[in-house]
This record gives C-alpha cells, structure tokens and sequence, in this order.
C-alpha cells in the first residue's frame, strides 16, 4: 500500500522531517533519551525519500541526541506549566510531525493548538486526528488574525522548538511582541541558537542546502531576547551538555560534554534550552 504523498512540501516544511529522522533513530536505540512512540508509526506511513536528508551513522547520532534531549526538557516544561495552570494554552509553533501534543497527553481544561504551514498541516491531518484538546493551526506565523483569534485571557506556553534558526530576526522579533501583547501572562520556551551553531549547521547538515533553506545567523547571549522584547525575562536556562540524559549517550559523546562543560569558550556554544516568562506567570 503506497505511503502519504509528501510532495509539493516547501523546504521549511520538509525539514521537518529531519527532527522526524532523529526521533525515529532513537526509538530504535538500544537505551532511547526520549523513546516517542509515534515517531515510528509516522516515518513509515509516509512516502518520503529519507536520503534526501543524506543520512550518515555519525550525523544521525549527533541529531538524535540534540533532537531528543531538547524534546524531553521541552516535554517537561510543558507539563509543569500545565500543572501550575490547568486552564492554560498551549501554541507548539512550527510543530512539523512532533507528537508532541499526544505524547503529553493535555488534561480537560486545556486547549493545545499545533500550528505550521498549510502544506505541514495537511499532510499532519492525514496522520494525526484532532482531540476535543488539541487542535490544528494552518497558518504561516507572519499571518495577522490567527494569534489574535485565540483568548487572551488564560496562561498560555509558547513552545519554538527550532523554529527560530528558520526564521528572520525581524520576523522573530515581531511574533514575539504579538505574542506577549496579545496574552496576559505565559511563558516561551525557546531553543537558543548561537552564532557558531548557524555556521556549523550550514556547513555540517547537508539537508540544509537540499532542501534549500535559509539560516539565520543566531545570537550568542540569551539576554539578547529580553533586549528584543523587554516583556520577557528568562528564567531558565539548561544546557544540552549538562543535561542528566547525557548519561544516556554514548561514552565518547559524554567524555565530549564533560570536556565542554569545563572550558568556558566551549561551554558558551551551547546555548541549550531557553525558558522566558511574561506578565504574572
């Protein structure tokens, strides 16, 4: 039986199925970090040519372990937001295929709005069903009217799981400032993108050029963000290679981050996991 058509997909959208990748490699893993139970499941309805992506052992490797410890803390954050606000929003922006949303499973109460282009969220409805909780958001970001439609009222978490090294800054600044002028109180929760990582990232994935997408140029101090929009201010910081799932990685990629994690200049290219609040979250 043939696979989902994933053709006519723009190069944002498809690189979706990088993450996609990664979390399929690690559900095979001897010792998963975050062992999604959909990622499987999703990667074979598809009709999709993975080496398009030009996969090697070493770079798989590497995807997985950033992909799914950033996955798990995010998951994590997530949850304790729910637990705090149990009539909260949830916007997973730039959602992609994550099953995010059905991993956590929200409780009654709250509404969860996956939101990415069209051409994603068709495909995503093909895969995922709709809940009475979570909903589908087919939009592109830079579109007034969608942010504006939701209630402004309730505690809303923002997750950008890799969705700002795929945007401008400018644009980036502005959803910010939607964001936190539209709603009362909430929380983003932000992958950091140093400047270093956005040339090792052109230079090392080669999907980036297959699939023809831009790379912006990152920023190297968290602080920056709240410089964009002064409503924020970070909370929480937690970098990858101090993270407990580090544990689970091979020895060779432990020894690396324990080395990085002593050396300030090393330590600093790892901007890790961003928490910002605003309002009276």
């Amino acid at each position: 039986m043939p696979g989902i058509s994933t053709a006519g997909l723009s190069g944002i959208e498809e690189s979706s199925f990088i993450t996609l990748h990664a979390r399929v490699v690690d559900a095979r893993a001897d010792d998963p970090i975050l062992n999604d139970p959909y990622a499987e499941k999703v990667a074979q309805a598809l009709d999709y040519d993975w080496q398009r992506l030009q996969p090697t052992p070493k770079l798989e490797e590497k995807e997985r372990l950033n992909v799914t410890i950033r996955a798990v803390h995010f998951d994590r954050w997530v949850r304790q937001f729910i637990a705090r606000h149990p009539d909260a929003i949830v916007l997973d922006l730039g959602c992609g295929l994550d099953s995010r949303g059905y991993r956590i499973d929200p409780p009654p109460g709250v509404d969860w709005y996956d939101v990415d282009l069209p051409g994603m969220m068709s495909l995503r409805a093909k895969i995922y069903k709709e809940t009475s909780g979570i909903h589908a958001l087919a939009t592109s970001l830079n579109e007034e009217g969608w942010l504006e439609a939701l209630p402004a009222d309730r505690p809303v978490v923002v997750v950008m799981d890799g969705l700002y090294p795929l945007m401008t800054k400018p644009t980036f600044i502005r959803l910010l400032s939607r964001i936190t002028a539209h709603f009362e109180r909430g929380e983003i929760l932000l992958l950091g993108f140093s400047k270093l990582s956005s040339r090792m990232m052109r230079m090392v994935v080669p999907a980036v050029k297959t699939l023809g997408v831009s790379v912006n140029e990152g920023f190297d101090n968290p602080r920056d963000v709240e410089r964009w929009n002064p409503d924020l201010r970070l909370v929480e910081q937690q970098r990858l290679i101090t993270s407990p799932e580090v544990a689970k990685m091979p020895r060779g990629e432990q020894i690396r981050c324990r080395i990085m994690a002593v050396i300030p200049g090393l330590a600093r290219m790892d901007k890790g996991l961003l928490r910002y609040a605003f309002g009276r979250s």
